[in-house]
């Protein structure tokens, strides 16, 4: 619900909901979407090239900025080390590679655009462990330039978060910390972790 929101999917009953200041009822929605990017569990992939996938939103990319778009999505390496690197074509939903590695390609192809905000929707939720922890490696490096909203159930991928927030019934329950919400037995994050 809270991607929804942000991405003006829907409107709040109540209240507003703002960026940088901005609210974001007011902004061109056109603009507002342009920032966000958004990487789901669900993966959408078409039975093309790596390159025509990551290029899917923005045709006009360069190379160099694909290249750096697939290094902080932790992809890179695994694309050049195939027989036709960014040529290769990858099936049908990417049926041709595992899920971290389509995960990936996906994350690269948001990152490509350049998002101001990156908003993770339960990105990591079926991901092996290796994987998830290449993502995750992905998303320390973007800390300082983007703001990362992370939105899971998997306590391995918010555990290095600047804030959480727990919600419940639409209402924020708890926030704080990773290290100071462990610390308080009586806390929600502290309950499920434990």
């Amino acid at each position: 619900t809270i991607a929804d929101l942000m991405l003006r999917l829907f409107n709040p009953i109540s209240g507003e909901i703002f960026i940088d200041g901005k609210n974001i009822s007011l902004m061109q929605l056109k603009d507002l979407r342009k920032n966000i990017g958004y990487v789901s569990q669900d993966i959408f992939l078409k039975n093309d090239t790596i390159e025509n996938n990551i290029r899917f939103y923005a045709k006009d990319v360069s190379e160099a900025e694909m290249i750096e778009a697939t290094k902080m999505a932790n992809i890179y390496d695994f694309i050049v080390n195939l027989p036709k690197g960014f040529q290769t074509i990858i099936g049908d939903r990417g049926v041709l590679l595992s899920g971290g590695q389509r995960q990936r390609i996906v994350f690269a192809r948001t990152l490509v655009r350049k998002p101001k905000i990156l908003v993770l929707d339960e990105a990591t939720s079926a991901l092996d462990n290796e994987s998830e922890s290449l993502i995750r490696k992905s998303i320390e490096s973007l800390k300082g330039e983007i703001t990362v909203l992370i939105i899971a159930h998997r306590l391995s991928t918010v555990m290095n978060c600047d804030r959480l927030l727990a919600l419940d019934k639409g209402k924020i329950i708890e926030s704080g910390t990773p290290a100071e919400l462990l610390e308080n037995k009586e806390s929600y994050f502290y309950k499920v972790h434990h």
